[in-house]
């Protein structure tokens, strides 16, 4: 599925986006610490197909992620959307 569709079931299992005023840094900050869980290796994968376009996100995806991850995950697809971040800032990531 699309981001748009995996926003939509993000928002529903978790409520919606986190309040956060930087995703993209408190992604890079969560992988710091927690990059090589199975959480960390998932969310990375997230970030890649934001950062790239190519790929899509399946419904089991979800139950991969912790309530707080779903909530940065809704707020990463938001600030993709809104083009918040240069394609530079994403490019770690690929």
């Amino acid at each position: 599925m699309d981001a748009a569709t995996f926003l939509l079931l993000i928002q529903r299992k978790a409520g919606g986006a986190a309040d956060i005023r930087d995703p993209l840094t408190a992604a890079k900050d969560f992988l710091a610490t927690s990059g090589e869980t199975a959480e960390g290796v998932a969310l990375r994968e997230v970030l890649r197909t934001l950062e790239t376009g190519n790929g899509t996100f399946r419904e089991a995806d979800i139950w991969l992620f912790s309530r707080e991850r779903l909530q940065l995950i809704a707020a990463l697809i938001e600030a993709e959307h809104l083009d918040l971040y240069s394609r530079g800032e994403w490019d770690e990531f690929r």
